[in-house]
């Protein structure tokens, strides 16, 4: 079992056990005031839909008292999302980067290659702390969420336009499609190329829950113009966004706005009352599409993420 270096004496690094699952939890869940059992108990009975598996859990104890956890939330396409405590009195530098450090091994062994966290703006110290172990910062991202309008119907589309729905012949174009749209886009442009295409989409699908008639390309005369992808978010009357892009050559044709259109007409179809999601803070064209469509900011994270390839 693990122990910390000399000097730190009394100090274990490992996955936690059992009964110290509670404890490590309320750690993540505790922001400027420590979490209580029932958001602690909610976070651990919600979690399987959620698709979080709390037994991941990993603690840096000191005697047998969790002082620093590290939850990882693995996803398809080799990435994960690491829920950490905002910060911890107890919980030394070197202890948080014996455990950090020891975490990033042993899945990095096991086939993940990017590693994400998701910081408060106002943590300076926490984002120096991760800076500082080879996490770059990726992007502000700024929640936003909205209700569409009460009734929706699918646009009348231009002579020559239709919406191609995703499906094994499909894959190839929405894949192709992605892609392109990425060319000067400012959605998190540093991204671009550390994801091979196959888990980009394999990424967008394991958010949430996927539904193939969520997720639409825009065609004109035979050319991919954009792409809008949904999600169902469990335990939510909400979908999330998760992409919505447009090819460099479809850009200022009001062509984003009958995309949102769609993802609310497709909101209503879902049965579900509102689009959730999350947008880099520079891109102004995007915010200024979301805010149009009356998405309103709900909160912000900063993104760090570590190669862990390297």
């Amino acid at each position: 079992m693990p122990t910390g270096p000399p000097g730190m004496p009394g100090l274990e690094f490992r996955r936690a056990l059992p009964a110290e699952i509670p404890a490590a939890i309320g750690l993540i869940l505790s922001g400027d005031r420590p979490a209580g059992p029932a958001q602690i108990n909610e976070f651990i009975s919600s979690a399987p839909q959620r698709r979080i598996d709390v037994h991941d859990v990993w603690v840096a104890t000191l005697g047998s008292r969790p002082i620093w956890a590290a939850l990882p939330v693995l996803s398809p396409g080799h990435t994960m999302l690491l829920l950490v405590p905002l910060g911890n009195p107890d919980a030394t530098e070197a202890a948080m980067d014996r455990l950090l450090t020891q975490v990033c091994r042993h899945y990095a062994a096991g086939g993940v290659h990017l590693v994400q966290v998701l910081l408060d703006p106002e943590r300076r110290l926490l984002h120096e702390f991760f800076e500082q172990r080879g996490f770059r910062r990726m992007a502000e991202l700024i929640y936003l969420q909205g209700t569409g309008p009460r009734f929706v119907r699918p646009d009348h589309l231009p002579a020559g336009m239709a919406w191609k729905i995703y499906d094994a012949s499909t894959h190839a174009l929405f894949a192709s499609t992605i892609l392109a749209s990425y060319q000067g886009s400012l959605d998190c442009p540093f991204l671009n190329g550390m994801r091979d295409i196959e888990d980009v989409i394999a990424g967008h699908k394991g958010t949430g829950e996927f539904d193939p008639g969520l997720w639409g390309v825009l065609m004109s005369n035979e050319q991919a113009m954009g792409v809008v992808l949904l999600n169902r978010i469990p335990l939510s009357d909400a979908l999330e966004l998760t992409y919505l892009g447009l090819v460099p050559d479809a850009r200022g044709k009001g062509l984003g706005d009958l995309c949102m259109r769609q993802a609310f007409w497709l909101t209503g179809q879902a049965k579900r009352r509102r689009i959730s999601l999350a947008v880099d803070s520079t891109n102004r064209p995007a915010m200024s599409l979301y805010y149009r469509h009356g998405l309103q900011r709900i909160a912000c994270k900063v993104a760090l993420m570590r190669d862990l390839r390297k």
